[in-house]
């Protein structure tokens, strides 16, 4: 059974952090065991979203970096963090492409744009 991570980088201000969890509440709606993790600065972490989902049954998980550009976090720290949680917790981890390098993103951005919302 594949775990899902929402990885987000986290932040000191908790209306920011809240509204991921917003996101991962509508995501519930239609995905299982699917979590929510900070990379710093806010908690759940990325360790006990993985812990979270092995005790759910996940036999694999795939991350989905909520980054919009392939900086140190997106090419050494989430990459690092998987393969340290995938060793300890005897779980595949696979660290999906970050959030702005989707081409539904790009979309979404020129939706936006041209609705003028």
């Amino acid at each position: 059974m594949d775990g899902y991570i929402l990885l987000s980088h986290g932040s000191k201000v908790k209306a920011s952090n809240e509204e991921s969890f917003k996101v991962l509440e509508e995501l519930r709606k239609n995905i299982q065991n699917i979590e929510l993790a900070f990379l710093e600065l806010a908690e759940p972490d990325f360790e006990n979203a993985v812990k979270l989902l092995k005790k759910a049954g996940a036999t694999s998980i795939k991350v989905l970096p909520l980054f919009l550009a392939p900086g140190k976090h997106v090419k050494e720290d989430i990459p690092s963090l998987s393969e340290v949680c995938s060793k300890k917790y005897k779980i595949e981890i696979t660290v999906l492409e970050y959030i702005g390098a989707n081409s539904g993103y790009v979309k979404l951005i020129e939706d936006i744009l041209l609705s003028g919302r």
